[in-house]
């Protein structure tokens, strides 16, 4: 009996300890141009965000609230000296773009974020009504669209709003500022192809509004390709959370998926999440690091990839390292004129294009740049989930049942049960003893029982083992998966 409970305990070491997967990262990130700060190609001013249309086309945001200058500036084939579609003056303080459809006129103001959709790109506005304003990506020029939407109309109606993005179905995401009493929101709102209020009465409500967690400011959110996961990040408290559900039934905090802020060696201010893009195909999460408008603390901007179901960096794409290795400093870019490097990192916004390339910005260096991954990038199963309180009864014993049904095809469902508060971790191995998911990833859960459902539509035919571990014992129980 001693030596069966030894090689169960050694099995048990091998599955924890041999958590590496296929989602590794080949190569290195090559920063394939950057737009120079100067006629006839700058944004001409502070960009904060950029939306990609396709390889090489895209829209910055610029902005510079001391002096109310708001505008946006299209690009078609760009490349470090050609691109810019229409005539932007250098700094030109006051500069606001126009949305205008016919006697409907909003004016740019506070714009932070900005996503596409085809060729049409959704502004979140801190305009009186709060608008999310669409303008169309044209070869010549950047123009106003019709669609419209005053988020005012919302009960919820948020003081500001911050970031956007919109799934493959034409639905657009923007979340509320929030502070440090009160939570962001995120506002889920009908594609305009569904909701005729985009282009007439512009005063639709919210398909389901999200209240996240924690007090702070969301300047990020990302969904994946049919909006089924949602990304949003906290800028104050530094962490990511992620949503699983849908609009019709709502959304649910995903406990698989956990991240936090990555402290930095420098004291100066502790860089943290901005915005987020998900990389639909791969099923990458990438999230902007950086301090907050400030200038000296140029050595912090970074993009990390993570996986989308665990918050695990996967990958680091090191811009500040990028800068200081090209120009032997972290504000530095000699003549204004390198074809391939920011010089001042301040890194708050990522995007990505139909080839798998990103997209980033400059605040500080006036810039957009198009990074390329030299190595082959990792496709990554999105198995995240939620999880359900079955009853608020305190159980007698810390256990995990055997899922039903068993075998399966293509998912089943895993109870267990936790007796006191504790950080649950539960985890869905090959026979291998290769990771493939975290179903709940090192998250506080009081005392109860509770349910997951494991979807496993993507996995082969076989044998797996799952083990739940509350940080001091651990339990698992094989399942099998026949298609």
């Amino acid at each position: 009996m001693k030596k069966i409970y030894i090689v169960f305990i050694l099995f048990l070491s091998f599955l924890i300890a041999k958590s590496t997967t296929a989602q590794t990262f080949d190569g290195e990130w090559d920063c394939k141009y950057s737009t120079i700060d100067d006629q006839p190609n700058a944004t001409g001013y502070n960009t904060i965000s950029v939306a990609v249309t396709k390889e090489n086309s895209f829209v910055a945001v610029v902005i510079r609230s001391s002096n109310s200058t708001y505008y946006l500036v299209g690009y078609n084939n760009a490349d470090s000296t050609s691109g810019r579609a229409g005539y932007y003056p250098y700094a030109p303080a006051g500069l606001q773009t126009l949305w205008i459809n016919g006697f409907d006129q909003v004016f740019l103001r506070e714009a932070l974020d900005i996503a596409s959709y085809g060729d049409l790109v959704f502004v979140p506005n801190n305009d009186e009504s709060h608008n999310i304003l669409a303008f169309e990506l044209k070869e010549d020029s950047l123009y106003t669209h019709e669609y419209r939407m005053a988020t005012l109309s919302n009960p919820f109606s948020p003081d500001s709003l911050w970031a956007i993005d919109v799934d493959d179905n034409g639905r657009v995401y923007v979340t509320t500022q929030g502070t440090e009493t009160e939570p962001s929101k995120i506002f889920i709102y009908e594609s305009p192809t569904v909701e005729p209020a985009w282009s007439s009465s512009h005063d639709a409500l919210p398909l389901q509004t999200i209240v996240l967690p924690d007090n702070g400011t969301s300047r990020g959110v990302a969904v994946n390709s049919d909006g089924s996961v949602i990304y949003a990040s906290n800028y104050d408290n530094g962490k990511i959370y992620a949503f699983v559900g849908n609009t019709t039934d709502g959304y649910t905090l995903s406990p698989s998926f956990n991240f936090e802020r990555i402290d930095n060696v420098d004291s100066i201010r502790t860089a943290a999440p901005w915005g987020l893009e998900f990389m639909n195909g791969k099923n990458i999460l990438f999230a902007a690091m950086d301090a907050s408008y400030t200038t000296s603390a140029y050595s912090y901007g970074r993009i990390y990839a993570i996986n989308p179901n665990t918050g695990e960096i996967l990958d680091t794409l090191d811009q500040a390292k990028w800068n200081y290795d090209k120009t032997g400093g972290y504000n530095m870019r000699p003549g204004g004129t390198l074809g391939n490097v920011s010089g001042y990192t301040s890194t708050y916004n990522v995007d990505v294009d139909e080839n798998d390339n990103l997209y980033s910005q400059s605040f500080y260096g006036w810039t957009v740049e198009k990074w390329t991954f030299n190595g082959t990038l990792p496709t990554i199963e999105l198995t995240i989930t939620s999880v359900e309180k079955l009853n608020s009864q305190i159980p007698t014993t810390f256990e995990v049942s055997q899922n039903y049904p068993n075998p399966f095809n293509p998912s089943t469902t895993i109870e267990f049960a936790i007796t006191e508060r504790a950080p649950i971790t539960l985890s869905v191995y090959n026979v291998n003893g290769e990771l493939v998911t975290k179903l709940v990833n090192g998250v506080e859960f009081e005392s109860g029982s509770y349910k997951v459902t494991f979807d496993a539509s993507k996995l082969a035919s076989g044998t797996y083992v799952y083990s739940l571990n509350n940080g001091l014992n651990t339990i698992s129980k094989k399942m099998t998966l026949l298609k």
